[in-house]
């Protein structure tokens, strides 16, 4: 009889443990998947961002490390840079945001430089490393008023970005050039350009 108790307590036990855990590794599986899912959008560096109202340029804030651009940083290339605005070692840049995705280092910078007349530009960037080593750059985002007002929206979902790119026409212009005020309502362009993150790093067209 005891032995018969026994034997069942045994199968009793073996069974909670293995019960346990499938419970641990589905738990554990969890974890990881949501450590595997990545889902940022411009809304999550806008408390990075200040716009001087006096200059209508940005400032950037709430992130106390700055790093300097080295000159392979600054010469490195960048994909949809529409105004070929290039790096400055005038100013730092800021990380804000670092991740995983399928094996690739992401890491989103913030940095401003020079637009037109030296006027200032915040730009968001997107970098790509393997082994610590700097695959590619995507320019997420770029902000500026001149005479026109540029800005994009970006979300970045697992390997897949998308890129909104928006400027705004506010200004009426006589037939030499001249600004002459404001338009009722203001003329709005907008383009989306989208990518997938590859194997090596890479940022493709979609």
């Amino acid at each position: 009889m005891k032995k018969i108790l026994f034997l069942a307590l045994m199968v009793t036990l073996i069974c909670c443990k293995k019960e346990v855990e499938s419970e641990n590794k589905s738990n554990q599986k969890e974890i990881a998947k949501s450590k595997d899912t990545t889902n940022i959008s411009s809304k999550d560096l806008n408390p990075y961002l200040k716009l001087n109202p006096e200059l209508f340029e940005y400032e950037i804030i709430g992130i106390p490390e700055m790093h300097r651009f080295t000159d392979a940083e600054i010469l490195f290339p960048l994909k949809e840079n529409d105004f070929d605005y290039t790096k400055s070692k005038d100013f730092n840049y800021y990380t804000a945001k670092e991740f995983v995705v399928e094996g690739n280092q992401l890491k989103i910078i913030i940095f401003n430089t020079y637009g037109e007349n030296d006027s200032k530009v915040l730009n968001v960037q997107l970098n790509s490393y393997r082994a610590n080593q700097l695959k590619d750059a995507l320019l997420l985002d770029c902000r500026f008023t001149f005479e026109t007002e540029y800005y994009r929206n970006f979300s970045i979902k697992n390997d897949r970005i998308e890129i909104t790119k928006i400027s705004v026409e506010s200004l009426l212009f006589n037939e030499d050039g001249d600004i002459v005020g404001e338009k009722k309502t203001k003329d709005t362009l907008s383009s989306v350009v989208r990518y997938k993150l590859d194997s090596k790093g890479m940022f493709v067209t979609q």
